[in-house]
């Protein structure tokens, strides 16, 4: 249960990032029609032209802190684990340098 927010915020980073990349490399009137900003014929009647580089930016942007927040999460899920792990308990048997 304690990963299930490392889980959501790596999908929500893929999710952006790929919104990211659409936004970058994709033409205005040639993007897909689930995500925002999609125009099939602009003011003049001709297609829209460009990028969304500020969305693309935003979505970017989104993307980095939300696997920076997924790493900081997992980092401190595993430095907590290993702090209440049990250490090893010495075995009582003898060591090398007893035996004489």
């Amino acid at each position: 249960m304690k990963w299930i927010w490392v889980i959501v915020l790596v999908i929500v980073g893929a999710l952006a990032a790929y919104v990211a990349i659409e936004y970058f490399t994709v033409s205005i009137h040639a993007l897909p029609s689930f995500i925002p900003g999609h125009k099939a014929v602009g003011a003049n009647g001709h297609p829209a032209r460009g990028h969304y580089r500020r969305r693309g930016a935003v979505a970017a942007f989104v993307a980095l802190v939300a696997f920076v927040a997924a790493a900081f999460l997992a980092f401190r899920i595993v430095k907590r684990d290993r702090a209440t792990a049990p250490t090893a308990a010495p075995t009582g048997g003898q060591s090398a340098s007893d035996i004489v």
